[in-house]
Parts: structure tokens; C-alpha cells; sequence
């Protein structure tokens, strides 16, 4: 069965950035930039990002990317053939994998959303000197002005050791596998708020190393809704996106002993599929609830910044119905 490329074009749109750098372009030359060095024939002054990357995916070399090669610059499918060295079908299946669709239709099944997709079981202990460096080197001042624009308390980005990259003038999020390790760093720009990670990255969860067992497991998207769930007292941990790293969120609660997962979603398509897939994941651990935030508001920080509190959030918990795989014996 034919892969739904118009469906996969469309889940792509927007994430252009995200995927090239993901297929391994280098993040700091591929956006707003021209007459830059190629990354792949090194050639100086001779590559460039068209206007909308993000949106379109279109970069252009005037040496080995360009109207008289095969494939020709055009979209960001073309890019990535050029790119990865592979044709059409290729790159369709690279990015098919990429944002988790099963074959046939676009229909997300795994998704993963950051420079280098790997287990790194052996993970690379450079990850935590680096997070440790930025979390120390990050002046009182800029955190208090960090947590400021996000309208969160400065102690929920010091559990979660944000710190400050100064190679990139970004705050630092620190990303870790089920036991802990810290496996990549994400990157946050405090004025323009993009995300992107450091390269070489994997894609980790957001959570601190003191999460407390034997309590419910509160899942958010994204390192900012984790923080603004610690504001108000609740443990949680945080996937890379929607519904990313969801079977490391079930070790997680395994090891916790967590008695339910409670999973805050986005009200998007994304949301709901990211929570189809925690859902999924978690049900074999433990009960789970799916909760949204109010009409009205995109995601848990917006929520819990607009007032909302733990008894709050602990109330639409309540009324949501748990999820829990049942079990019969027959003799």
C-alpha cells in the first residue's frame, strides 16, 4: 500500500526546520541564512535557505543543489532527497518514519522530534557536564527574567536545572532517558520562544532526578508545561512532543509505582494522537486519565498561568474517565 503523500506533506508543514536537522543538516547554518558554506560540498558562499523553511523545506546550493540536478531544489521532500542521497521512495519512507505514520495513510504512529533519533543506551556523559556548566554558569538574574517571560516561578526552572547555552543564546532544558541520564539538551530562545536542540541530541523526557513514588504521574508536552506543572505542586515529566517517548513514560511509572498516569493534552490533532499513543503505552502500568485544558486555552502553562491551580487540575482529573486494562480469567 502507497503512502499518503499528500497527508504526509501536511503533517510536515510547519516542522521543515525540525526535520532537516533531524536528517542531520546542522541547525545554525540552514535557517535564515544565505551565501553560507554548503553542508555537504563545503563549497563557500553557495547555499542557502529560501524564505518560509519551516513551511516549505526549500534550500538550494548553487554547486550541487540547484535547477540542473537531479532532484532539483522544490519542497522540503526534495531537499531531503539531495540531502540523505536517496530517491523518491526513500526519502518518502525517511519521513514517513520520521513522523511516525503507518503505510498507507498519514496517520501518526511514533513521533520523534529531535536531531538524532537513538536509544543511547550507553549515554554519552558529556550531556550532564554540559547541562550541569549552563545550569551553574546561568545568573540568578536571567533566571528570574527566564521564569518572568514564561509567568512561571523561578524554583520550577531550577528543578528542572534550566540553564543558559551561551554558544546559542538560548535557556537550556536538559533531557534524560527512564533512569534519569541526561541524553541531549533542548533549546529554548526567551525572546522569539523557538525550539530546536543541540545537536547530536536524543530526544529525551523533561523531568527532574527527585520524582516522588507512589504518586500519580502527571504527563505534559514540552519542557515549559512540565515546569508550570511543578509551579503548582504536581509531579510530572515531560515528552519531547506529542505523544514522543511514550513507552519510556510507562518505565517511568513502573518504576515510580505510580497508581495512575494522567496525561495533559494539547487541544490539537496532535494532542489527541500524542495521547492515543501515552494511552496505549501506559494502560499495561497503571490506570490513565486524558484531561484537556478549558475551551479556550492551547496548553497546561496557558492554563495554569491564567489561575488555574493543582486542586484545579486535580478536579478535571477526577471527572475524566480512567483508562485501565482489564483482564478475565476463563476456566
Amino acid at each position: 500500500m502507497k503512502t499518503d503523500l499528500p497527508g504526509l506533506m501536511l503533517l510536515a508543514r510547519g516542522r521543515w526546520v525540525e526535520i532537516l536537522t533531524a536528517a542531520g543538516m546542522p541547525s545554525d547554518g540552514i535557517e535564515n541564512r544565505r551565501g553560507r558554506p554548503c553542508p555537504k560540498c563545503g563549497g563557500r558562499d553557495r547555499f542557502a535557505a529560501f524564505p518560509g523553511l519551516a513551511e516549505r523545506g526549500v534550500v538550494y546550493c548553487r554547486f550541487c543543489f540547484n535547477k540542473n540536478t537531479n532532484p532539483r531544489p522544490g519542497d522540503g521532500l526534495s531537499s531531503l532527497r539531495w540531502w540523505l542521497g536517496v530517491d523518491a521512495a526513500g526519502a518518502i519512507e525517511w519521513l514517513a518514519r520520521f513522523l511516525g505514520v503507518e503505510r498507507g495513510a498519514a496517520v501518526p504512529r511514533h513521533i520523534e522530534r529531535r536531531v538524532r533519533i537513538d536509544d543511547q543506551r550507553d549515554p554519552d556523559p558529556k550531556w550532564a557536564e554540559i547541562a550541569d556548566r549552563w545550569f551553574a554558569e546561568m545568573p540568578d538574574p536571567w533566571r528570574a527574567r527566564a521564569a518572568e517571560r514564561l509567568g512561571l516561578p523561578v524554583a520550577a526552572l531550577n528543578r528542572l536545572r534550566v540553564g543558559w547555552a551561551p554558544e546559542h543564546r538560548s535557556t537550556s532544558w536538559p533531557m534524560r532517558d527512564p533512569d534519569g541520564r541526561v541524553i541531549g539538551i533542548r533549546l529554548r530562545c526567551p525572546v522569539t520562544a523557538r525550539k530546536w536542540a543541540v545537536v547530536g541530541s536524543a530526544a529525551g523526557l523533561i523531568c527532574p532526578v527527585d520524582l516522588r513514588a507512589g504518586m500519580p504521574l502527571w504527563v505534559a508536552e514540552g519542557p515549559t508545561d512540565t515546569a508550570a506543572l511543578y509551579s503548582i505542586g504536581l509531579d510530572g515529566v515531560g515528552v519531547p512532543s506529542a505523544g514522543a517517548r511514550a513507552d519510556w513514560v510507562a518505565n517511568l511509572a513502573r518504576r515510580l509505582k505510580a497508581p495512575e498516569v494522567i496525561v495533559v493534552a494539547d487541544r490539537d490533532d496532535s494532542g489527541a494522537m500524542g495521547a492515543a499513543r501515552l494511552v496505549a503505552a501506559c494502560v499495561t502500568i497503571c490506570g490513565v486519565r486524558v484531561i484537556h485544558p478549558g475551551d479556550g486555552i492551547k496548553d497546561v502553562r496557558e492554563w495554569i498561568v491564567g489561575g488555574a491551580d493543582a486542586d484545579d487540575l486535580r478536579a478535571v482529573a477526577d471527572a475524566a474517565p480512567i483508562q485501565q486494562l482489564n483482564v478475565r480469567c476463563h476456566q
